[in-house]
């Protein structure tokens, strides 16, 4: 019975390759949308940009350049610095903000914003 098991799987063998092999290509086939498909999918940094300058200038200096000489909210230089070293998680706490901030963004806009003020980083 030992034998005849082994010449089964050795009768299987060639087949379960050309399986493995096909399923391989499918995947190989699919590599150039699935890489595609992330680009377009990637946060807009410019469009954060934007958004940073028509929602958020009214309590964070946006720009490097900006300067005010009151501000209780930090501005996007020192929270890039503070997320810099994982930077997913502040588009996180951009959708889940503090209670002052009163700016509701969709997760598209909030990781769009993210992207910007990881721009930001030194």
């Amino acid at each position: 019975m030992v034998l005849r098991r082994k010449r089964v799987s050795e009768q299987n063998q060639p087949k379960l390759l050309m399986e493995v092999f096909v399923q391989l290509l499918r995947f190989c086939s699919l590599l150039p949308a699935i890489v595609a498909a992330s680009g377009a999918l990637a946060a807009d940094a410019d469009n954060g940009k934007r958004l940073a300058e028509t929602r958020c200038v009214t309590c964070h200096i946006v720009a490097p350049s900006e300067r005010r000489v009151v501000t209780d909210a930090p501005p996007f230089e020192a929270i890039a610095r503070k997320f810099a070293s994982n930077p997913d998680t502040l588009a996180f706490s951009i959708i889940d903000p503090h209670p002052r901030m009163n700016v509701t963004l969709t997760r598209r806009e909030a990781q769009d914003l993210a992207a910007y003020i990881n721009t930001l980083a030194k």
